[in-house]
């Protein structure tokens, strides 16, 4: 069988670099994305320079994609966003900025390389079961919240119109709550068992739906 390929945009460190390693040890050919030079070279994984938000460093990485080279594009890339997740008290500034690479980057990303995607290959978005509006229970952290339900919207569109018509999978991932500087050092799941369970759920899944599936692969309510 040939080698699958993958490529993992933000995988500089926490579940990106984690999901890069993990691939690679399950024999994959994968390529990451960072921001900074380094982590994924000392790991003896190939990596390229991108910011998900310049369309130059874009162009330039889709223009080295070969047409239909891909058999998985994984977004990884987010931030949690102001300290203040409040309406109330967000600046059009932070709000700019956690929409921008949350939301708008990835499905702008996954539409830019959607020529280098195989047949039958998937894209996945790592969103967030605080993106559920139907899960919304407490009403923490509003704005990440309204990032990752912007998200899987954004995402649910790019299947109906991008994906689906090319037979091309498409995946939006929670990944648990993962100690990373993001779930901090309280997380039940380390990021060996996250990107481990994630790695299966790819690996095992089949379109043609559009789906939201936890690390175990749980439905996640919308």
């Amino acid at each position: 069988m040939d080698q699958k390929t993958a490529l993992i945009i933000g995988a500089s460190r926490g579940l990106g670099l984690g999901l890069a390693r993990e691939f690679t040890t399950r024999g994959w050919q994968v390529t990451g994305t960072t921001r900074r030079a380094g982590p994924l070279r000392d790991a003896g994984i190939a990596e390229i320079p991108l910011d998900i938000r310049h369309d130059e460093d874009l162009s330039s990485l889709a223009n080295r994609l070969q047409p239909e080279s891909l058999d998985l594009l994984f977004l990884n890339a987010g931030v949690k966003g102001p300290e203040r997740q409040s309406a109330d008290h967000v600046t059009a500034g932070e709000l700019l900025d956690l929409m921008q690479v949350n939301a708008i980057a990835p499905v702008h990303v996954a539409r830019q390389l959607l020529p280098a995607m195989k047949r039958g290959g998937t894209v996945a978005f790592m969103s967030s079961k605080m993106g559920s509006v139907a899960g919304n229970q407490n009403g923490e952290w509003e704005l990440y919240r309204a990032s990752k339900a912007a998200l899987n919207s954004l995402v649910r569109g790019f299947h109906a119109r991008d994906a689906r018509p090319r037979s091309i999978n498409v995946l939006t991932l929670h990944p648990g709550w993962v100690r990373t500087d993001m779930g901090g050092a309280a997380a039940p799941l380390s990021v060996e068992q996250s990107v481990q369970g994630m790695a299966d759920v790819i690996e095992k899944y089949r379109g043609p739906e559009h789906q939201f599936l936890d690390y175990a692969g749980s439905t996640v309510p919308w």
